[in-house]
């Protein structure tokens, strides 16, 4: 059965983006996004947000708007409202660059959303992040970033994150335990093979690099 994915567009960093949308992906503009997605030539779904950053004056009638006092972010917003339709996996852009509280607070949404049983991706320029709570990432030998040499990192985001196994990676380990106060996973390396990183109690922050648009 087709994936049903869930495009978050965010008012960070504005990358390049090359995907091919199906009949039953949600779009969702969170805020300034909405000019992200005007530039791509696409059409949002549902466009969202206390709109603080968006420049556009034509937002669509039916846009969602919230106070800009308020506990969620936009882009928490646009995840919430994902989830509550139903969608598992989340591929969100304009999630990073710009001003780090926002990445941070954006990488806090994919943890979100690891614990409430969906999947969500980070994507800038160069690199993708991905969160992952009591559970595995997998990456196939054909995988583009699966290239030999290529850099991936793992970080604890909890204060212990149990029985951590990374194999098919440069550096290998079974059933370590990583802390959120040293960094001992960073700056792995892919080497074509099938890999995976398990963690089986605990939350984790995973990060790859993208490989260089020819």
């Amino acid at each position: 059965m087709e994936s049903q994915i869930c495009y978050i567009f965010g008012a960070g960093e504005q990358t390049t983006c090359d995907i091919s949308l199906s009949p039953k992906d949600l779009v969702i503009a969170a805020d300034g996004g909405f000019d992200y997605l005007e530039k791509l030539g696409l059409r949002a779904d549902v466009v969202l947000g206390d709109f603080d950053s968006v420049l556009s004056w034509e937002l669509p009638p039916d846009s969602l708007r919230y106070p800009a006092d308020k506990d969620d972010t936009d882009l928490m917003l646009a995840a919430k409202l994902g989830l509550e339709k139903g969608y598992r996996e989340f591929a969100i852009y304009g999630g990073l660059g710009g001003r780090l509280d926002h990445t941070l607070g954006n990488i806090q949404v994919l943890t979100h959303l690891s614990r409430n049983g969906a999947v969500g991706t980070l994507y800038g320029e160069d690199y993708a992040l991905q969160v992952i709570s009591d559970g595995t990432i997998s990456f196939g030998k054909d995988q583009p970033e699966n290239t030999a040499g290529n850099l991936c990192s793992v970080f604890s985001l909890s204060d212990i994150s149990v029985n951590v196994t990374i194999q098919g990676l440069k550096y290998e380990i079974e059933n370590v335990n990583l802390t959120n106060a040293f960094p001992l996973g960073i700056s792995n390396e892919f080497t074509g093979k099938k890999a995976y990183i398990n963690v089986q109690k605990g939350t984790i922050a995973v990060l790859w690099h993208l490989p260089v648009s020819s």
